[in-house]
């Protein structure tokens, strides 16, 4: 989530007194095999170097959700927590979103200027993918 979805969503959480769910998936699948050699230890096999690769992605993306939590509870916002899901984007937002059953889901999305990457986008793929709410905040 970017500091600017952010900053909507916490509106909207002091707002209604919602609960607030930072989330963040993290694409292990396509981490490019030449990104783990270069973090490879010699005599480390390449799924280890991938494991140890995915645990320390899994880390710093935990450490930076944190400071949001500690960020938003400044804020103001009573409820927040965050939660970290590896995976494809879209199928694990839409089956967080469902198993959370939110009342909105609020993305960040980059300006998208070619109509390929659009139909491509996250965020448009998410949308066409649920029946609920969403508020795409565009950087």
């Amino acid at each position: 989530m970017s500091d600017k979805a952010l900053r909507h969503a916490l509106y909207l959480s002091k707002a209604s007194g919602a609960e607030l769910v930072i989330m963040n998936v993290i694409e292990a699948e396509v981490i490019p095999p030449s990104f783990v050699l270069a973090f490879m230890k010699p005599g480390v096999s390449l799924e280890k170097a991938k494991d140890e690769l995915r645990n320390t992605m899994e880390g710093a993306v935990k450490q930076m959700l944190e400071e949001r939590v500690r960020v938003s509870k400044e804020a103001g916002v009573a409820k927040v927590c965050h939660l970290v899901r590896i995976g494809k984007p879209v199928e694990e937002i839409i089956a967080a979103s469902e198993e959370g059953n939110y009342d909105l889901i609020v993305m960040a999305s980059g300006k998208i200027t070619s109509p390929v990457r659009t139909l491509a986008s996250i965020a448009r793929r998410v949308l066409d993918s649920t029946r609920k709410p969403i508020l795409i905040v565009h950087e």
